[in-house]
C-alpha cells in the first residue's frame, strides 16, 4: 500500500477502500439507470392499435403516452393540448369517471392503404367520436384536424 502513496497515485488522506466505495456507488447508479422505464412506447403497426393506444391514454390522463401517438404538426398538438386541459379542468370525480368507462369500437373503414377512420364511444359518454388513423414511418398516428374539422 505504501507503493500507492509513494507513487502519488492515491493522497494520503484517501485509502484505497474510500475509492471502492465509491467505484460501488457508481455501478449501484448506472445499473438502477439501467434498469428505470425509458419513455419508449410500443408502436402501433396497425390503425386500430393506433387509434386505441390513444384513446386508452387519454381516458386515463396519460397525455405524455398518448402524445406519442398523435401526427406531429402545430394544429395537431394545439388540439392535443386542449384536450389535455379539457381533461385536467374536470373535478376529481369526473376524471375517475373517464378513467373507469370502457371503450366500444363500432367500426374501422380503411379510407386506403395510409389512412383509416375509426369510429368509437365510450361508457361515460356514450357520444360517437371518429378519429382519422394515418400510417407514417413511426407507426399509425391520429389525425385530430379531422376529429376536430368541418371535414368530420
Amino acid at each position: 500500500m505504501s507503493l500507492l502513496y509513494a507513487a502519488k497515485i492515491l493522497p494520503n488522506s484517501v485509502t484505497l477502500a474510500m475509492h471502492l466505495q465509491k467505484l460501488k456507488y457508481l455501478f449501484l447508479a448506472l445499473f438502477l439507470w439501467q434498469c428505470s422505464p425509458s419513455d419508449q412506447y410500443e408502436v402501433a403497426d396497425n390503425p386500430l392499435d393506433g387509434g386505441r393506444y390513444f384513446v386508452e391514454n387519454c381516458m386515463q390522463g396519460n397525455f405524455k403516452k398518448a402524445k406519442f401517438y398523435v401526427l406531429e404538426d402545430a394544429e395537431n398538438l394545439a388540439l392535443f393540448e386542449k384536450m389535455a386541459n379539457n381533461y385536467y379542468g374536470l373535478d376529481k370525480e369526473g376524471r375517475m369517471q373517464i378513467r373507469l368507462a370502457s371503450i366500444q369500437i363500432n367500426e374501422i373503414s380503411a379510407v386506403d392503404s395510409t389512412m383509416t377512420i375509426m369510429n368509437y364511444q365510450n361508457s361515460f359518454d356514450n357520444k360517437v367520436h371518429k378519429l382519422k388513423i394515418i400510417s407514417t414511418p413511426n407507426g399509425w398516428k391520429v389525425d385530430l384536424k379531422y376529429t376536430n374539422g368541418p371535414n368530420l
